[in-house]
C-alpha cells in the first residue's frame, strides 16, 4: 500500500493526496524512531505536501525526489531498535540477577550467624539453668530424689561471668531490683537516664549525679536535726536515770535535795548500802517518772503503728519526699519518677554522727552488697 502511494507515476490528485497526509500522520506517530531517521527527508516531504494543497500541478519528480524512506528501510530501522531494546532488556535482566544473587548470598550468611548465636544462646541458658543441668547420681543410693544426686557446682567460666557491681545488671533486674525498694538500683537507672539525656558516658554521669547530690543534701542538717536529737536525748536520758537509781552520790544528793527524801531507818551514811541497796531506796521516786516516761513512749509507739495502718506518713516519709520533689523540680530534663526514687534516701553516718554523702563514694557508690 504504501508504495503504490508513495510511488506511483503522474501527477497527484486530490485523492490521493489526502490518503498519503493520513498515512503520513499515522507513521509519525507510532514509528517515533524511524522519524529521528527519516527527520531530514521527511521535513522536505511535508513541506512538498503543504505546497501540493495550494497548487496541484507540481511535477512528479519533484514529489519523488521527497518521498520518504521504503518500506525495508524502515523495517531495517525498525529491527535495529528492536534489538537494541532486547540488548537493553537482557542487561538489567542479568544485572538484576546479580544482585539477587548477591542478596541470597548475604541473606544465607546472616541466616547462618544467626542460627549460629541462637545456639549459644540456647546452650549458655542449659549451663546456667537448674533444670538443664546434668544429673549426677550418687554412689550408694536409689531413686531420684535430692539425696540421691550430687549438688551441682558453677565452673570457672561460669564464674568468671557473674557480676561484680550494680552497673553490670541489665534493665530487668535493675527495675526489679528498685521496685524492691534497693538504692543502689534506683542510683544505676538514674545514671542510665542522665546518660540518655546528656548523651555521656556512664563515667561523666557521676559529675551530674553529684550535682544532685549537692541539691538534695542542702538541707539535710536540718532535716535530720530531730532524728539526732533525739539519739542524744534518749542516750542521755538512759545515762542519768541509771545514775539517779544506782549511783550513791547522786542517788543520795537527788533524794535529799530534790525528791525531800531522808535516808533509811538505821542508815547514817550513804556508803553502809549496797548499790542494789541504793537502788531500792530511790526507786521508791524513779518509779513514777521511769514508769511514766516508758508509757508516753509507748503511746507514741502505737500511734505511729496506727498512721502506718491508716496508710498515713509520718515525718520521715514527708521530709522524704520534700527533698525528693525538691531535687526533681531542680532537674526537670530528667526522669522524675527516677529522681523522686533515688533522691528518697538519707546518706549513711559514721559513729560521729557525720555523714558520708553519694559524691564523696566515687564512681563504685554506696555499698550494694556484690
Amino acid at each position: 500500500l504504501g508504495s503504490s502511494l508513495f510511488h506511483k507515476k503522474g501527477p497527484y490528485c486530490a485523492s490521493n493526496s489526502t490518503v498519503m497526509l493520513q498515512y503520513h500522520a499515522l507513521i509519525c506517530r507510532r514509528l517515533a524512531p524511524a522519524r529521528r531517521y527519516i527527520s531530514g527527508t521527511g521535513n522536505d516531504y511535508m513541506g512538498s505536501l503543504g505546497s501540493r494543497r495550494v497548487s496541484l500541478g507540481t511535477s512528479s519528480a519533484s514529489s519523488e525526489s521527497k518521498a520518504l524512506p521504503s518500506a525495508a528501510e524502515l523495517a531495517k530501522v525498525l529491527m535495529s531498535e528492536s534489538k537494541a531494546s532486547e540488548d537493553s532488556e537482557r542487561r538489567e535482566l542479568l544485572q538484576n540477577q546479580e544482585r539477587a544473587n548477591k542478596e541470597r548470598d548475604e541473606l544465607r550468611r546472616q541466616v547462618a550467624e544467626l542460627t549460629a548465636d541462637v545456639h549459644q544462646l540456647v546452650k549458655q541458658l542449659h549451663a546456667e539453668g537448674v533444670g538443664y543441668r546434668e544429673r549426677v547420681q550418687r554412689d550408694g543410693h536409689r531413686g531420684l530424689g535430692a539425696n540421691a544426686r550430687s549438688a551441682w557446682r558453677p565452673t570457672l567460666e561460669i564464674a568468671a561471668r557473674q557480676p561484680a557491681h550494680v552497673s553490670e545488671l541489665g534493665h530487668e533486674s535493675l527495675a526489679e531490683l528498685a521496685m524492691q525498694g534497693n538504692h543502689n538500683a534506683h542510683r544505676e537507672r538514674l545514671i542510665r537516664e542522665i546518660m540518655c539525656v546528656d548523651d555521656c558516658s556512664w563515667e561523666e554521669a557521676h559529675e551530674v549525679l553529684a550535682e544532685m547530690d549537692c541539691e538534695k543534701e542542702k538541707w539535710y542538717w536540718a532535716e535530720s536535726a530531730p532524728y539526732r536529737i533525739g539519739i542524744a536525748g534518749a542516750i542521755t536520758t538512759g545515762v542519768f536515770a541509771t545514775l539517779l537509781v544506782f549511783c550513791k552520790p547522786i542517788a543520795v544528793w537527788y533524794g535529799i535535795n530534790v525528791a525531800g527524801e531522808d535516808l533509811p531507818e538505821g542508815v547514817k551514811d550513804i556508803n553502809e548500802m549496797t548499790t542494789n541497796q541504793v537502788g531500792t531506796w530511790t526507786w521508791s521516786w524513779m518509779e513514777p517518772m521511769i514508769g511514766t516516761a516508758s508509757f508516753v513512749l509507748l503511746c507514741c509507739q502505737f500511734t505511729r503503728a496506727q498512721v502506718l495502718k491508716m496508710n498515713m506518713k509520718p515525718y520521715g516519709e514527708y521530709m522524704l519526699q520534700w527533698r525528693a520533689n525538691r531535687v526533681a523540680d531542680r532537674f526537670p530534663q530528667y526522669d522524675r519518677s527516677m529522681i523522686r526514687s533515688w533522691a528518697k534516701h538519707m546518706p549513711r553516718a559514721g559513729i560521729t554522727f557525720i555523714p558520708v554523702y553519694e559524691r564523696q563514694v566515687g564512681l563504685k557508690g554506696p555499698t550494694s552488697g556484690l
